[in-house]
């Protein structure tokens, strides 16, 4: 890369010669004219070299303070800048009441600060939260290992090798769920939205789930008239579905009902998922859509939860634009609530 002068002394310079070449034009002017004679060449080259010097030193000295003064605060920027790292997203550049440039330019470099402080934190957390889910099924897999080479007993090396085959596939399914959960929002992933009927995905739903239900004495009933339409896009909207029942499920007591129930809103179309369950309290609501959050960290592990779900049904939302909503409270069950874009609204493709 080729190295120039700093921008002040290339000011100075620049400026040195444009004084030299008014003194020169100026000069050059008075002697054509007659308005100024010389009295010898000596006389001559006395005044165009004072000029020159005078002229050049004055015009450049002002060239060099004006940048000066404008850099002033761009380089008490850089050095601020400098100090903060990869490790302390924290610092934050002065910022002042004024309107000028530096100002904003400082509101904008604190604006990116704060995004990649969140950036780094959100990373930080969800390495910890990976790293601890993928620990827990590799410690359960070594534990029942050394007891099944320790026993030598083909009995429990079978029961080993079967609780090692379901650490592996929850190992999977965390897996496949981070990759989906990683996609940005631009990928190459198809999204399909489409005109649908409602009701044909709920019942795929219910009779993909129905065995859980049975399994736990629930019953899942489905609500949603026969023609209500919507603009979704299937594979999406039926995941999204999953995850929801598959959490009412896990968290309803034996017993209990579980509603799937589609309705015409206001320019849009509702989905719901409401069960029996213990509710979640208001400082969970919003917080329980990102990723690994659990509101009882213990008995979502123990049966099974990795606190994904959620995160994937707001993503599938957000892939069809569309939005998730959430109405608890504890001891009264959970309503979760899909805002779907009616037909009659504009659609991406229209």
């Amino acid at each position: 890369m080729k190295r120039r002068f700093p921008l002040g002394v290339r000011m100075a310079l620049g400026n040195a010669a444009v004084a030299v070449g008014l003194w020169l034009g100026l000069l050059s002017a008075l002697v054509a004219t007659g308005a100024w004679q010389a009295g010898s060449l000596t006389h001559f080259v006395l005044v165009l070299a004072a000029g020159c010097l005078i002229g050049g030193a004055l015009f450049g000295l002002a060239g060099w303070f004006l940048v000066q003064s404008a850099l002033g605060p761009l380089q008490e920027l850089a050095a601020r800048l400098r100090k903060i790292s990869a490790g302390n997203f924290a610092g934050r550049l002065p910022e002042s009441d004024s309107l000028d440039e530096v100002s904003r330019l400082a509101a904008d470099f604190n604006a990116v600060l704060h995004q990649l402080q969140e950036s780094f934190g959100a990373l930080d957390r969800l390495t910890a939260d990976v790293s601890h889910e993928l620990r827990t099924p590799l410690t359960a897999m070594r534990a029942v290992s050394e007891v099944a080479l320790r026993e030598r007993n083909p009995a429990v090396l079978h029961d080993a090798v079967g609780s090692m085959l379901e650490e592996i596939n929850r190992m999977n399914q965390l897996l496949d769920r981070l990759l989906l959960l990683t996609r940005p929002a631009n990928d190459a992933m198809p999204t399909k939205l489409e005109a649908g009927l409602v009701r044909k995905t709920l019942l795929e739903v219910s009779d993909t789930l129905g065995l859980l239900t049975d399994e736990k004495q629930q019953v899942l009933l489905v609500d949603c008239p026969d023609h209500l339409l919507a603009v979704f896009d299937p594979a999406l909207l039926r995941l999204a579905l999953m995850n929801l029942v598959q959490n009412a499920i896990r968290y309803s007591p034996p017993g209990t009902r579980i509603r799937l129930r589609g309705f015409a809103g206001s320019n849009a179309v509702m989905i719901e998922v409401a069960d029996e369950g213990p509710g979640i309290a208001p400082e969970h609501q919003q917080k329980i859509f990102e990723r690994f959050y659990r509101v009882d960290k213990a008995r979502s592990r123990a049966e099974g939860g990795v606190g994904l779900g959620l995160a994937i049904v707001k993503w599938a939302a957000e892939r069809m634009g569309a939005r998730v909503e959430l109405q608890s409270e504890p001891g009264q069950g959970s309503v979760f609530r899909l805002r779907l874009r009616a037909l009659s609204s504009r659609t991406p493709d229209s």
